[in-house]
């Protein structure tokens, strides 16, 4: 019998992480890349963009979608999402959330909407260099456009 339960509690645990994939998620850059910074070291804000104290820039977007909607596959999500943001040099992220069934799905499902923060108030020269030629490409891609 405990046999029987460990195995169910494993496969449990190995479909939430199925449903965490990379084909789930989206990352849409609007800053550039800095070096990793550590996990343990993101902070984390929900709630209002009013709760975020320092300057800060967007690094980018991520999506995390088709999360089921309880507690532990939402919490798998953030840490998937911390450690995303931590890859991008992320200070921080501001978490908020689309959950289907307020449009009255029957099978519904979340996505996580994550900000990856970079704080500005205590940037490194290399860190600024990166952010003038990130300015610099978005301005030539949008003459080159036209």
């Amino acid at each position: 019998m405990k046999g029987i339960r460990l195995l169910v509690l494993v496969s449990g645990l190995l479909a939430g992480c199925a449903t965490l994939g990379q084909n789930n998620l989206d990352w849409i850059p609007i800053g550039p890349e800095f070096p990793p910074t550590k996990v343990k070291d993101l902070e984390i804000v929900s709630g209002r963009r009013a709760d975020i104290t320092r300057p800060y820039g967007n690094l980018g977007l991520l999506r995390i979608k088709n999360v089921k909607p309880q507690r532990d596959s939402i919490l798998m999500g953030i840490e998937k999402g911390k450690k995303f943001a931590a890859s991008k040099g992320a200070d921080a992220i501001f978490i908020g959330q689309y959950n289907s069934a307020e449009d009255g799905a029957t099978d519904p499902r979340v996505t996580l909407v994550i900000y990856a923060i970079k704080y500005v108030d205590n940037l490194t020269e290399a860190d600024q260099k990166a952010m003038e030629e990130f300015e610099v490409l978005g301005i030539l891609n949008e003459h080159s456009a036209r």
